[in-house]
């Protein structure tokens, strides 16, 4: 009986997967088709075909410079914590992310496996695993913080065209005063499952065994954070490195845009591209697939020298990159390269230990 009732959440689970699967590639194949609607494909294909080779190699290089620029930016918040990795496991579980991030379309991405993969390295597994969340948060604080401050304090140009913005664009309160009643709605459900779980036994159990769990792991996590607070240095350099790695992968764009003709002001740059990596932060697609290509042709398009299929196709070289990218996170991922060596690991952890005492 309880092999049938683990085979029957077993089944249940994977028809969960299945169904999420399904759901991002047809939001996919749907950004995908408004994003080409209108276009050309013999247009597309002229335009990639003016590409100068050199110059997209050169974009390629830049962008690969900023992952070891990201490595380099999450290295400095394990050091943080007193956790010590190398470089290169380190570049590998980067790597591994990208893969998961870019071309898988299940619902554990990047950012969660480098999490898990991490604690293989170390002892401080919480601490360790905190640094990766910490990392993300830095990195999107800072994509969010150019996007505006490229919009704010960039001055544009007479040739770099027009690009405008409503004053509803910014009405953060009223968005969210307008979906007080979906809020509303979900505090409600949230409230009654908690009630329900109260009071049956089996919900009892669980919010035991999830309390007692959880509890050790906050408490973990909150030491782990002081440690952070107690070291601004340290995260003021990774917010260094964080506006370093974007800029220089946006600097790569440019460039590609230049070679293309597109006469737009570099701020346009360091708005947009930093915005769709926000939108295919969602997951609701493929590592963003069609849903960051099409933002992309839609916020180019609004600049009056840009045209849409300009957009597109930088869209287009933005998604090349990124599976260019991923390539080496395949391979770490078919030959098991990002798992730590084990020997070594139980002689830094036993080493550590002797030291303590």
């Amino acid at each position: 009986m309880v092999t049938d009732k683990s085979t029957t959440e077993t089944t249940k689970k994977s028809k969960k997967r299945h169904l999420s699967h399904i759901i991002r590639l047809v939001v996919a194949l749907v950004a995908i088709y408004f994003a080409f609607r209108g276009q050309s494909l013999a247009e597309v294909r002229d335009v990639f075909l003016n590409l100068d080779i050199s110059v997209f190699a050169l974009a390629v290089a830049l962008y690969i410079a900023a992952q070891f620029i990201f490595v380099c930016r999450w290295r400095v918040l394990l050091w943080a914590q007193k956790i010590h990795i190398d470089f290169w496991p380190a570049m590998k579980l980067h790597f591994l992310g990208l893969f998961y991030n870019n071309c898988l379309p299940g619902s554990v991405g990047g950012d969660l496996l480098r999490a898990w993969y991490v604690t293989k390295h170390t002892d401080k597994k919480v601490a360790a695993a905190l640094s990766v969340f910490v990392d993300r948060a830095i990195g999107l604080a800072c994509t969010i913080g150019m996007a505006f401050g490229a919009y704010w304090l960039i001055p544009s140009d007479e040739t770099g065209g027009e690009f405008e913005l409503s004053a509803g664009s910014f009405d953060l309160a009223g968005k969210i005063s307008a979906m007080w009643p979906v809020i509303a709605v979900a505090a409600g459900v949230g409230i009654l499952l908690l009630v329900l779980m109260c009071i049956m036994p089996k919900g009892r159990g669980l919010l035991r065994t999830v309390w007692g769990k959880g509890s050790v792991v906050l408490v973990k996590s909150f030491e782990a954070f002081k440690l952070y607070l107690r070291r601004p240095l340290a995260v003021a350099l990774a917010v260094l490195l964080s506006l370093g790695c974007q800029g220089l992968a946006i600097i790569g764009f440019w460039l590609v845009g230049r070679n293309l003709g597109i006469e737009a002001h570099l701020k346009y740059y360091f708005m947009f591209f930093p915005m769709s990596w926000i939108i295919g932060f969602i997951p609701i697609s493929i590592g963003g697939a069609g849903v960051m290509e099409l933002g992309l042709k839609g916020m180019f398009a609004r600049v009056t020298t840009v045209s849409a299929l300009q957009g597109l196709v930088l869209g287009l070289t933005q998604r090349l990159m990124l599976l260019i990218v991923s390539v080496p996170g395949v391979v770490i991922h078919m030959t098991g390269r990002h798992l730590p060596n084990q020997e070594r690991l139980e002689a830094e952890i036993i080493e550590e230990t002797d030291s303590k005492l």
